[in-house]
């Protein structure tokens, strides 16, 4: 009798051990895909806040205020797609060449380039184009 149930408690551990490990790989794979593809579906919105806004404020003074930037580049950019289209520009390279609010380039140290992908960077621009105030 302590055979057969040493021997059935065995079969039950190998098996949900084994099956375990396959299950664990696979969930881990999931989780992973799951995380990678939340950080690029990310709202413009969530992504300004935690990417942009910390330089990007009136408090800060570490870069012009967004409400300025936004003013200028609605000046030569009326359309939401020409609006985004510009920011992305800037954003991907930012050098005087490229910038629309010259004030912000005279006035504080020049914008790193940012690692973003296009897509972070185009719902960033087109969540600054649909607010109103920062």
């Amino acid at each position: 009798m302590m055979n057969l149930k040493l021997i059935s408690i065995s079969v039950v551990m190998f098996f949900f051990g084994f099956n375990g490990w396959k299950t664990d790989a696979h969930f881990e794979t999931k989780m992973y895909k799951s995380a990678n593809r939340i950080y690029n579906q990310v709202s413009g919105e969530t992504f300004y806040k935690n990417q942009c806004a910390f330089c990007h404020t009136k408090e800060q003074l570490i870069a012009p205020d967004m409400n300025k930037i936004k003013a200028k580049y609605l000046e030569k950019f009326k359309t939401k797609e020409a609006f985004v289209k510009a920011v992305t520009v800037f954003v991907k390279n930012p050098n005087k060449e490229n910038a629309i609010y010259k004030d912000g380039i005279d006035n504080f140290s020049d914008m790193p380039k940012m690692p973003f992908k296009d897509e972070q960077i185009k719902a960033v621009a087109e969540y600054i184009f649909n607010t109103t105030k920062f």
